[in-house]
């Protein structure tokens, strides 16, 4: 999906699907609505994730909890500098009527979405490896995914990018997710199990 988004969407310049929901989601458009998303579009920033992920990290080491720290550490990181290198390489220019001003930076992938579903499934992975009951886990997976679900919708809704930059940005936080924790599982048999 993300390589056809990427292919089709954005370096073909194919804006219909963009412009079909846009035009929907302006039926929604209110000053309430506005000030609601406002607050959701705040935490998929680097303003909270950066300390959310920082939080996290020293929440495992004070519980001497290495391997889970190292995990939320690494993908913090990592999952920043991706997202940077991917809006360099398409260089995609932002909506050019945005609710909200001084939005910089390119638009494709959609930074918010992307690092929103990564915080979350980060936790929801997090949250599965514990011991607390299944009915929990399932709870908290579920509304941590309509939390990052409604952070990525208030970025087209405040009209500071197209449908398809969030679009790929789930896409590309499930497959950079995958990749990351099956990368340090593979790290943590290699080297820190030897005996």
């Amino acid at each position: 999906m993300f390589v056809i988004i990427a292919d089709e969407i954005v370096l073909e310049n194919e804006n219909g699907f963009d412009k079909s929901i846009a035009n929907a989601i302006l039926a929604l458009e209110s000053p309430i609505a506005t000030k609601i998303f406002l607050v959701f579009t705040f935490f998929g920033s680097s303003a909270f994730l950066f300390p959310a992920y920082s939080l996290l990290t020293v929440f495992y080491l004070f519980k001497k909890k290495w391997k889970p720290a190292l995990d939320v550490a690494s993908i913090g990181i990592t999952s920043t500098s991706l997202l940077y290198l991917l809006k360099h390489i398409f260089k995609r220019q932002r909506p050019l009527d945005p609710l909200i001003q001084n939005v910089s930076g390119f638009s494709f992938p959609s930074g918010h979405s992307f690092s929103s579903f990564t915080f979350c499934g980060l936790i929801v992975y997090l949250v599965w490896l514990s011991g607390i009951a299944r009915g929990w886990k399932i709870t908290v997976t579920v509304l941590l995914f309509l939390v990052a679900t409604t952070i990525a919708f208030s970025r087209v809704y405040l009209r500071v990018h197209f449908p398809s930059d969030v679009i790929a940005g789930f896409c590309l936080s499930v497959i950079w997710l995958i990749i990351s924790i099956w990368l340090l599982h593979f790290v943590d048999k290699k080297i820190f199990s030897q005996p």
